[in-house]
């Protein structure tokens, strides 16, 4: 368990600390993020003013046991949720090689530094602000095509208008997907939360099948039962230009946001929006039909419109699922095997696999080595290769290097 001491719950807990390390300096502005093991504190970290790590501390017996690597997780974590964007580490510090490893480049005479840490952050705010920006427009768009529906005498228009009622409930579940998936990796979620992102795009194309099978069953009995047509009234078209172009204009916005954040959820949003612009295009043709020839283009046109939505449904649904299903990125993995081959000693790279947790990589991979090689050489290079790779690819998040040898 990690946790964060200051102000009373630090001095509660100093005497504790000194138990551990008499030799701790802790100022009063200092933050402390401390280990616990059983209610018993065996590690501690001293994050002083403007970001700098002072000191960092595991009980013998406890180290190499990856605690002081998930401490410093944590402090990342802590300050990214606070919009910090870097940490700093004095040079003076012992055992400079970790902080290397884990992300510590040097940045003047005097300190390293780790930057980007507001990142996830910067993702979750920009997904959730595209999000609410969908629900505010969908409402405004199921409300008017709903109310000119009924008494522009439109069935396509009125059906069109509910299509936008299931993206605010596919949006809700997008702002929900969006927040929990950020959240970071913890102990019983290694690979963090992202993968909640992909189920929440896998709800909205459940949703969209579910609105499609409705559309098309309802107007499908409609159309054999023997009642009179109305003709649409004029004004229902401007309100399809108008659904038209707000929403080819959201569809582009959030599209770019997807692709920038590469988040599953806010991409099945878009792609959403643009099975509404499509849908949108056949209400129009549909009332302009009911209008000049017939009024059963309009119930016609709803059907198929009920047809688009169940299709786009079905692709967000098989797309989504690759992701939860970790569909291997072919393009991912020769590069990096491109890329490890280029290490000397090693006799080949094999077995590269791939987990995504939303926008995440975590690879494994196997290295052949001469036999010969002593554990520490065969450590070094993994060691070497694992840091290069998290260094050259910006998605991968971790690497598991398994070393094989060769006799």
């Amino acid at each position: 368990m990690y946790r964060i001491l200051k102000g009373k719950t630090l001095e509660k807990s100093l005497k504790n600390l000194k138990n551990l390390n008499p030799d701790i300096l802790i100022e009063p502005k200092d933050i402390v993020f401390i280990v616990l093991v059983e209610k018993k504190i065996i590690g501690y970290a001293i994050l002083g003013t403007n970001q700098i790590l002072k000191d960092i501390f595991v009980e013998k017996s406890q180290r190499y046991n990856s605690f002081g690597t998930r401490l410093i997780k944590f402090i990342k974590n802590y300050l990214s949720a606070k919009g910090i964007d870097e940490i700093y580490l004095e040079k003076y510090l012992e055992n400079t090689v970790f902080f290397k490893k884990i992300g510590f480049k040097e940045c003047s005479e005097s300190l390293y530094k780790i930057e980007g840490l507001a990142a996830r952050e910067k993702r979750k705010k920009d997904g959730m602000r595209s999000t609410l920006v969908s629900i505010a427009i969908n409402i405004f768009l199921a409300g008017i095509k709903i109310f000119f529906g009924i008494i522009g005498k439109s069935k396509a228009l009125v059906a069109d208008g509910f299509h936008s009622v299931s993206d605010i409930v596919g949006s809700v579940v997008v702002l929900v997907g969006i927040y929990l998936g950020n959240k970071p990796a913890d102990e019983e979620h290694p690979y963090g939360h992202g993968k909640l992102e992909s189920i929440a795009g896998n709800i909205i194309g459940v949703i969209l099948v579910i609105t499609a099978y409705s559309l098309i069953i309802e107007n499908a009995l409609d159309y054999f039962r023997e009642t009179v047509r109305f003709i649409p009234e004029k004004i229902t078209l401007v309100i399809v230009l108008i659904s038209i172009v707000v929403k080819y204009l959201l569809y582009r916005y959030k599209y770019n946001i997807g692709i920038r954040i590469k988040n599953d959820a806010v991409l099945a949003d878009a792609r959403e929006h643009k099975s509404d612009v499509l849908s949108s295009i056949g209400v129009l043709v549909g009332i302009l039909l009911s209008i000049y020839v017939n009024p059963i283009f309009d119930l016609l046109l709803s059907i198929i419109v009920g047809i688009i939505i169940g299709k786009e449904g079905l692709h967000i649904i098989f797309q989504t699922s690759n992701n939860l299903m970790d569909l291997q990125d072919k393009n991912l993995i020769e590069e990096v095997d491109t890329y490890v081959n280029t290490f000397g000693y090693i006799e080949n790279a094999h077995d590269i696999k791939m987990k995504t947790s939303g926008n995440m990589v975590f690879l494994t991979l196997h290295i052949r080595l001469d036999g010969r090689m002593t554990i520490y050489e065969g450590h070094e290079l993994s060691d070497d290769i694992k840091y290069s790779i998290l260094n050259k690819f910006e998605d991968v998040e971790d690497v598991t290097i398994h070393i094989d040898c060769t006799i």
